[in-house]
Formats: C-alpha cells, structure tokens, sequence
C-alpha cells in the first residue's frame, strides 16, 4: 500500500470514529481555475480537499412544515445548531490529526459565508465531495449521494498532504423535476451541472436566501426521490 493510501486510511478511520458517515479526498486541481476565478480563498498551498459527510434525521425532514417560522423550527435547529456545528467540530479535528502528522491543513467552515455580496464560501463543500466521489450536483444545486440522496451535510478541510483522492461522479437527473416544482421561488432553472458553469446558470441563490430568511424551507431536500429513506431501505434489503 503507498504512502498516500495508508495516510487516506487512517485519516479515514480517524474521521470516522468522530461521526463521519461519508469521507473523501478532492483534487482541486480539476477545479482550480473555478475557485480562483470566484476569488474568495487562495488554494495554492492546498491541492488536496477532505470531504467529511454527516446525514440529517431522516424523521425530522419528514416532519418539517417549510411555512412554519425559523425561529420554531426543528428541522432549521437540526441541519445548522446540530448536524452542521457537529461538522464544524470535526473538521477542526481532522485538520488537527494532519497538522500532528505535519500537514498544513485549514478546516473550511461548514455554512457561514465568505462573502456576503456574492453568498459564496471559501470553498463550495458541495463541489469537494463531487470532486472526492461522494456524490452528483442535482439540479437543486445539492450534492446527491447514493446513500442519503441530499440529506446530508458537509465540510471541507483544504489540505497539502499526500493523500489518495476519489473520482468525479456524474448521474445526471435526467427528466426528474420534484425539486423545481417544490421550490416555492423557482430558484431553480433545470440546467444539469457542469463544473464551468457559473451557480447562477443553475441557481437563484439571492431568491433562495431572501425566502430563508423568514422561512426555513428545506423542500429541495425532503421532496428528492434520492433522498426517501423508504426507497433507500427497500434498496438496501435487497
């Protein structure tokens, strides 16, 4: 096993034991060109993304009333004082394991923008656990995977060391159009993903973030036909 296969599984392992449920390795170089150009976050010391994946209850996004207002609701307590901080906390762990290891490692925060004018991250986590293999961008702009279709969390740590990296997957949602008619703004136009295209090809994330603000919404996530746990376990039991 090299050197960058017995690193990837042990920081695995590690990630792990602190509630990974989904972990990859990005290579950004596919992808560099894209971050530089958004300007948010100079990667030249990081060619390397860990990708660490938390699942959301699936009970709780079951019952969740988008209308209801944020300050009531669970599901909004859930995905962001919970499973987010939970990421947060981790990733801050991770990037302590590989600074042990003598790794320049950062830990990307997991919801709060870089930069408010733009609504944009340091690093799109979505676009890291693409690049790691985790999962496919839909067309709600979400970050599909097999297991737990959108719901799911991630964090980013950028990273120099050496470590073994995934492959892009690409399953395109086809004719599939539950999350563009569930979205109560049309945020979404149905474009399919490619990763030169700039967010707004796909997505209004101004009129997303302006009905969030009194609304925690959520329905491009409950309604995915990738997401419903009922589907998953009649698959699993196969």
């Amino acid at each position: 096993m090299t050197l960058e296969n017995t690193l990837a599984k042990e920081l695995e392992g590690f990630a792990r034991l602190g509630g990974a449920a989904l972990f990859g390795v990005a290579d950004l170089e596919p992808a560099r060109e894209f971050i530089a150009g958004e300007g948010n976050f100079p990667l030249d010391p990081f060619p390397r993304a860990v990708s660490l994946g938390m699942p959301l209850n699936d009970l709780i996004v079951e019952r969740h009333s988008p209308r209801e207002a944020r300050r009531d609701s669970l599901y909004w307590f859930h995905v962001y004082d919970v499973v987010t901080q939970a990421l947060d906390f981790l990733a801050y762990r991770v990037s302590g394991w590989l600074a042990d290891q003598g790794f320049a490692a950062f830990p990307v925060p997991g919801s709060t923008p870089y930069n408010y004018q733009k609504l944009e991250g340091i690093v799109s986590h979505k676009l890291a656990a693409h690049l790691a293999g985790l999962g496919w961008i839909g067309k709600s702009c979400l970050l599909l995977t097999d297991r737990f279709g959108p719901r799911v969390r991630f964090v980013t740590v950028l990273t120099d060391a050496p470590l073994q990296t995934g492959s892009p997957v690409d399953k395109p949602c086809g004719k599939c159009r539950v999350c563009i008619d569930a979205c109560p703004v049309k945020a979404f136009t149905g474009t399919e993903f490619r990763v030169e295209d700039p967010r707004q090809v796909r997505f209004d994330a101004f009129k997303c973030s302006e009905y969030r603000k009194e609304h925690p919404c959520g329905l491009c996530v409950s309604t995915c036909p990738q997401g419903n746990p009922r589907a998953r376990q009649a698959k699993e039991r196969r």
